[in-house]
């Protein structure tokens, strides 16, 4: 998505908001209603990997429906910007994020009518919450995918990782001093997005088990949806 001429922070707090939201929804999830990521699916894809090796295909199915929401929300989103692209529209999230306020607002209902309770085992009646969450999460990937002309993540963290320590041996070795600007500003963007993925999974891990702590993430994605709806150009 194309960064607002008059708002040149606006895609960092934006990354930084669905930095926390993904890392409170996921450790939610995952605390309060069963061990399955629902953002970082690198989890998952150990998980069924482990349960493979065991031989214990009924525990892998629920990372298994995490893994196939998540996608699913990747292609939705993804369609929907190639839409904007081919229409010649200025590609914007907050559709996507809209979207996505919708889903996660819809959690603590849907757990509610459920009577969903923690357990340690994956169980078919924990599947809907799944899918709605991995799908949520899905289509916060595709919605912002750079913050000016730096890739972001704000669903995982193990690339941001990854490229925060070759900027810091660059930087360290001295290479390519005219970028050093452009290097700092990396490291530090990259890591505003990961100390927020982290403060929301502490977030939910000191909020308790009680669902209706979703609406927080929730209201938090709606709130946000609003105002880049109203700075989106046009308007």
């Amino acid at each position: 998505p194309a960064e607002h001429p008059h708002h040149p922070s606006g895609p960092l707090v934006l990354a930084v908001v669905l930095g926390a939201v993904a890392g409170f929804v996921d450790a939610h999830v995952y605390l309060n209603v069963t061990p399955v990521f629902v953002a970082n699916m690198s989890g998952n894809l150990i998980h069924l990997g482990m349960f493979a090796g065991s031989g214990r295909w009924e525990p892998a199915v629920g990372s298994g429906v995490a893994v196939a929401a998540f996608l699913a929300g990747v292609v939705v989103a993804t369609v929907h910007h190639d839409r904007q692209v081919v229409r010649g529209a200025v590609v914007r999230p907050h559709a996507l994020v809209s979207v996505e306020a919708l889903l996660v607002l819809a959690l603590p209902a849907l757990l509610a009518v459920l009577d969903i309770r923690f357990e340690a085992q994956t169980t078919p009646r924990q599947y809907p919450v799944l899918v709605v969450a991995g799908l949520a999460m899905g289509l916060q990937t595709a919605a912002l995918r750079r913050v000016g002309e730096i890739a972001v993540a704000t669903t995982y963290g193990t690339g941001a990782i990854v490229r925060i320590g070759e900027k810091l041996a660059l930087g360290a070795r001295g290479a390519d001093r005219a970028g050093a600007h452009r290097r700092r500003r990396t490291i530090a963007i990259l890591v505003a997005v990961l100390a927020s993925y982290v403060a929301g999974a502490a977030a939910a891990a000191w909020a308790g088990s009680a669902h209706l702590f979703l609406l927080v993430p929730g209201t938090a994605l709606a709130l946000t949806a609003i105002i880049l709806h109203r700075r989106s150009p046009g308007r």
